[in-house]
């Protein structure tokens, strides 16, 4: 069953078209919305979210887009919903689980902590930028969507991606020069 079929039957109430739709897409949400709030029970959550969201709006699908399209954007404003409401009491990215997933797994590299930390270094870096910023930047970097799918998903133009993915390295660099002086 193609994504077009997916959404119709899912619209139409089919139970097992839902089921095999969040199969194949929990993975992506559930990466994607880790990747805004660093903490994988917030992730959950907001995948939980998400899906109910498109149980709910399946009929609303207007097939502009692709649906994994559809779904980034929905996961996309969870996720910043998610990280407005919860801003006060948000803290950095400390990598704790990288750490301690790494203290417990005998089977990964000696380096792996010096892995969790650039990757801790990294995000506290990232939560720095503005929002304009690190939404494309993180799409484009993390996720791997091109520029034209980042300007459909939070509805600019491409060039506006450009300049923000741009600005966004800028600042990165900055923030990272600073870090490591």
């Amino acid at each position: 069953m193609d994504d077009q079929s997916l959404i119709k039957a899912v619209a139409a109430g089919d139970n097992q078209a839902f089921k095999k739709l969040v199969m194949l897409y929990q993975q992506m949400v559930a990466n994607l919305a880790f990747k805004f709030v660093h903490n994988a029970q917030d992730a959950e959550d907001i995948a939980q979210d998400v899906f109910f969201t498109i149980w709910k709006k399946a009929g609303t699908f207007r097939r502009e887009s692709s649906l994994s399209t559809w779904i980034y954007r929905i996961t996309s404003n969870r996720a910043l919903n998610f990280l407005r409401k919860h801003k006060h009491d948000m803290q950095s990215f400390s990598g704790d689980e990288l750490i301690r997933k790494a203290d417990s797994d005998e089977k990964k590299p000696d380096n792996l902590l010096e892995q969790a930390e650039n990757r801790r270094i990294f995000y506290m870096a990232l939560d720095k930028l503005p929002e304009k910023q690190r939404i494309p930047f993180m799409l484009n970097k993390l996720e791997g969507m091109s520029y034209k799918q980042i300007a459909e998903n939070l509805k600019l133009s491409v060039a506006n991606v450009e300049a923000r993915i741009h600005r966004a390295k800028k600042s990165l660099q900055r923030i990272l020069i600073k870090y490591m002086e």
